[in-house]
């Protein structure tokens, strides 16, 4: 291959990949072209295939197939969505990977300015072109700041070409020819891709490195795309991107061009001279412009110039000067460990081990952050924490008396290998004795494999204690299912038929359900739902027998089944309910199919005294959960009360005021629960 016609499968895949990259309109001011990365599998893709036999004509083919297969894969990449991964490369490594490439860029422009002949300064003129890329690069700092229209690389552009071939022309210097972009090929050079040849393709050569090109230049676009966002301030499209880019290394191929993809320098050059959507497209109608039309012109541009340009975006757009502040802060210090290790890798030994590296770094951080962050979000039991049932006196003193009997753990975060092992030593003190453990998990967001098999273990420690490991808020999709006995047995076969592990749905059914449990195991002689009279009621109990006679004459007797509304959320309510047996539910409906259960009644509880003793709308459904018998107190019933016996009507309402004081007291200390 002739050195015009290598120029030309550049200009080829810059044409192509910029063409297509536009039209996908994946990335604002993204420019593609051949890349050192691409080109160096490139090249070692053709060295093997080269030792293997393949010359000529047959090894262009080869590396047209190669390519054409490398932008269907990119496209699959794309279309499957595997682009959106660069998205989650933390920030340092963004900072450390644009900041190596500017030292890249900056330190490159050295073999261009001849800075390896210093010692020949003035006697060969070498002061022209190292003038010009100063003049350059002052240029675009300060001309758009009197002419706000032009663009700072355009106003650089124009100013040091002038100045050097004005200075060319003062010195009678003969140009020489490395000073200036040279000649350009012409379309005559251009080789499409012989079919002929297609017999002699080593698939087991080119398949492997289709495919190790297709990452490599999928990952080098979307790098350079990240880097675009960040100048732009806006979000790339990865599967248009990637799409776009794919199709252009397929026509790339068909006409005899070279890997490519998004080049960072060129597109922050683009993104700081104005370019925007559009520039891709442009930059490619305009290189095809230039080789056909301006090709004589574009000859005599100084590179120079050209370095003066990448000066200026390298030190102005690339270089990340905040990395010396997080230095300063501790909590940044290991984020600028991070971009400087990225920066020194990039610049010494590779842009891609770099990237890898810093991800890698990156992935230890958080994995150490996570495994610090506290697992437990609060840790009470039942006197702190009591379900919604309303229950007797006695009942309640029992309870409060062995509440450390009932625990109840809220856990929040991720349950994984890094932090399951402390939740274990921190519940260690309540797994060993014969204690009710309620692993609330309503704020925990994954649980991995370790953690399912650690949960196993604390169950089956306090199965042995005599307690019970107890779940609640379990939602499916976060690494357990509903039913946590049913993953428990899926991970572990044998744990089949030890001993049942309880779930519900929420909190307070799981510490009801312990509550219920707790007060059997202490006094065989309460028993939960056995019926209650209406003298052995919580507001009744303890009244002389006349008084309940009295009460007894103006109440109503009735029975309602399991489902049952006793009354809906804005109903006209004026009576006060005693529950003699079954149980109800006090509902708060949020939406259609949606409530918040806000208290339970059984037999003895009462409730209604908010409508009882000021008539008004309900602000609650009531539903029966099991056959229920109710007696029914109205107003206008206990104004035929208070009229016969008045001593019974006070003593009732003296009751009714004892009763809304200790739940105001109890809604405070909820509330305030609440707020910790």
């Amino acid at each position: 291959m002739d050195p015009a016609t290598g120029a030309l499968a550049g200009l080829i895949t810059a044409i192509s990949l910029c063409f297509f990259s536009g039209l996908s309109y994946g990335t604002t001011g993204m420019v593609s072209s051949p890349t050192g990365p691409t080109m160096v599998l490139i090249s070692g893709a053709l060295f093997t295939l080269n030792t293997n036999g393949v010359t000529g004509t047959a090894l262009l083919t080869n590396l047209s197939v190669l390519l054409f297969i490398t932008g269907f894969l990119q496209i699959l990449i794309g279309l499957s969505n595997g682009g959106r991964l660069i998205k989650f490369i933390p920030y340092p490594v963004i900072s450390g990977f644009m900041t190596g490439s500017a030292v890249l860029m900056i330190t490159s422009q050295g073999h261009m300015l001849h800075m390896d002949q210093y010692e020949l300064f003035l006697q060969n003129h070498l002061w022209i072109p190292w003038t010009t890329s100063l003049i350059t690069f002052f240029s675009i700092i300060v001309i758009p700041k009197f002419l706000t229209q032009i663009p700072g690389t355009v106003s650089g552009l124009f100013t040091g070409t002038f100045f050097f071939h004005l200075m060319i022309y003062a010195t009678h210097n003969e140009l020489p020819s490395d000073w200036v972009v040279g000649s350009l090929p012409d379309l005559s050079s251009l080789q499409l891709i012989h079919t002929e040849m297609m017999d002699y393709i080593n698939w087991q050569i080119i398949l492997p490195v289709s495919l190790a090109l297709a990452i490599l230049s999928s990952l080098d676009s979307l790098l350079t795309s990240v880097v675009a966002d960040v100048a732009t301030g806006q979000r790339h499209k990865a599967k248009r991107e990637l799409t776009g880019q794919g199709i252009g290394q397929m026509v790339a191929a068909l006409f005899g061009g070279v890997a490519g993809a998004g080049t960072t320098g060129a597109t922050m050059v683009s993104i700081n001279s104005g370019g925007r959507h559009w520039v891709a497209l442009l930059s490619s109608l305009l290189i095809i412009l230039i080789v056909v039309l301006l090709g004589p012109i574009a000859s005599l541009l100084p590179i120079s110039v050209l370095a003066g340009v990448i000066f200026h975006v390298a030190i102005f757009s690339m270089l990340e000067r905040d990395i010396i502040s997080w230095f300063r802060r501790p909590t940044s210090r290991l984020d600028a460990f991070t971009a400087v290790l990225v920066i020194g890798v990039t610049v010494a030994y590779n842009l891609m081990i770099a990237v890898a590296l810093g991800i890698g770094l990156a992935i230890l951080q958080f994995v150490s952050a996570h495994i610090q962050t506290p697992v437990i979000h609060r840790r009470s039991n039942i006197e702190q924490h009591p379900s919604l049932r309303r229950r007797s006196e006695e009942e309640r003193d029992l309870l409060n008396k062995h509440a450390n009997r009932i625990i109840i753990y809220e856990l929040t975060g991720n349950l994984f290998f890094g932090t399951v092992e402390r939740l274990f030593e921190e519940m260690n003190i309540d797994l060993n004795r014969s204690a009710q453990i309620i692993l609330d998990m309503a704020r925990v967001q994954q649980v991995d494999l370790t953690a399912v098999k650690m949960l196993q273990q604390m169950a089956d420690q306090l199965h042995k204690s005599n307690g019970e490991l107890i779940f609640t808020n379990v939602r499916s999709g976060k690494g357990l299912s509903h039913k946590v006995d049913k993953t428990l047995r899926h991970i572990s076969p044998q744990h089949a038929g030890d001993y049942p592990v309880r779930t519900f749905i929420d909190a307070d059914e799981a510490i009801e359900y312990a509550e219920n449990k707790l007060l059997e195991q202490l006094d065989a002689s309460i028993g939960i739902n056995q019926r209650v009279e209406l003298e052995n009621s919580n507001l009744f109990h303890g009244l002389p027998s006349e008084t309940i006679a009295n009460i007894k004459r103006v109440m109503k007797f009735e029975k309602l089944k399991s489902g049952d509304y006793l009354f809906k959320t804005h109903d006209y309510g004026q009576e006060l309910f005693v529950v003699l047996e079954g149980e109800i539910d006090i509902l708060l409906p949020y939406s259609k199919n949606h409530y918040k259960r806000l208290s339970k009644f059984g037999p003895g509880a009462f409730f209604g005294e908010i409508a009882f003793l000021k008539p008004g709308p309900r602000t609650a459904d009531a539903k029966i959960i099991k056959t229920t018998e109710l007696m029914i107190l109205s107003r206008d019933n206990f104004q035929q009360l208070r009229a016969q016996y008045p001593e019974t009507a006070v003593k009732l309402v003296m009751r009714l005021g004892r009763e809304l004081s200790d739940r105001l007291r109890w809604a405070d200390t909820e509330l305030r629960r609440l707020s910790n």
